[in-house]
C-alpha cells in the first residue's frame, strides 16, 4: 500500500505541474487568438494528458520501472509516446485544422516546449544537486571534527 501511495504521489506531482503548464500555454495562445473561455471538455482533455504525462514520466525517469538506461534513451522513451498521445488528442478532438502546415507548427511547438522544459529541468537538477552536495560536504566536515 505504501508503494502505491508513493507512485500515486509521484504521478500526481508531475501531472499537477503539467496541468498548470498546459493552462498557462492555453492562456497565452488563447489571448493571442482572442479566445475568452475554455470548453469544459477541453479541461478534461487537459487533465487526461497531464495524467498520462505523469505516468509516462514515472515509467521513463524513475528506477522503479526501468532499472538502468541512459538519460538520452529515457528522453526518447518519454517523448515519443507523449508526442503520439498529444497528437492523437489533437486529431480526435480537432484542436486545429488538420493541414500539413498546422501539423508542422504543432510538431515544432512541441519540440520547442519539450526542449525548453528539458533544459530547465537539467539546470534545476544541477543547481539543486550542487546545493545538496555542498550541504553534504558541510555535514561531513562537521561530523568528522
Amino acid at each position: 500500500m505504501k508503494k502505491l501511495i508513493e507512485i500515486s504521489v509521484a504521478i500526481k506531482s508531475v501531472a499537477a505541474m503539467v496541468f498548470a503548464g498546459q493552462i498557462i500555454i492555453y492562456l497565452i495562445i488563447g489571448t493571442f487568438f482572442g479566445l475568452t473561455g475554455m470548453d469544459f471538455i477541453l479541461i478534461w482533455q487537459t487533465v487526461a494528458i497531464a495524467t498520462i504525462t505523469g505516468i509516462l514520466h514515472y515509467i521513463a525517469f524513475t528506477e522503479s520501472v526501468i532499472k538502468k538506461m541512459r538519460y538520452s534513451i529515457r528522453l526518447i522513451v518519454f517523448s515519443l509516446p507523449l508526442y503520439t498521445i498529444i497528437a492523437a488528442f489533437a486529431l480526435i478532438f480537432k484542436w486545429f485544422p488538420s493541414t500539413l502546415y498546422t501539423w508542422i507548427l504543432f510538431t515544432v511547438f512541441f519540440l520547442i516546449v519539450f526542449g525548453v522544459l528539458t533544459a530547465a529541468f537539467e539546470i534545476y537538477t544541477k543547481i539543486t544537486g550542487k546545493k545538496y552536495n555542498e550541504s553534504l560536504e558541510a555535514y561531513n566536515r562537521k561530523s568528522s571534527v
